[in-house]
């Protein structure tokens, strides 16, 4: 932050970022100043629920949990449709594969 409004009349927050670059003015109400959402940095899935296939949509839905960059987590799920049904099938049959040439383990 360069001035924050109020010292020399400044009416807005003039701004430049990190390690410099140009700089910008945003309003002093903050109204312009959007919260920086938390990224999402994983998922798992959701506990003692089970993946269900809706007929009528043809999409697949696999109930997870978002784990999120400041440790929050909120539940989802992951629709699937047709293709990436198979996709998402063939996937997890090449990790389960190399699981069990790695560890001798058949899981």
């Amino acid at each position: 932050m360069v001035t924050l409004p109020g010292e020399d009349s400044a009416t807005t927050y003039h701004l430049r970022p990190p390690g410099g670059g140009p700089t910008w003015s945003a309003s002093a109400d903050g109204s312009t100043l959007l919260p920086v959402p938390a990224q999402i940095t994983h998922a798992t899935l959701l506990p003692h629920r089970d993946a269900v296939y809706d007929p009528r949509t043809r999409q697949g839905s696999v109930p997870v949990v978002f784990h999120l960059s400041d440790g929050s987590t909120r539940e989802g799920a992951l629709v699937l449709a047709p293709a990436e049904l198979e996709r998402l099938h063939a996937e997890t049959g090449r990790l389960l594969a190399s699981h069990e040439k790695a560890t001798g383990d058949r899981a």
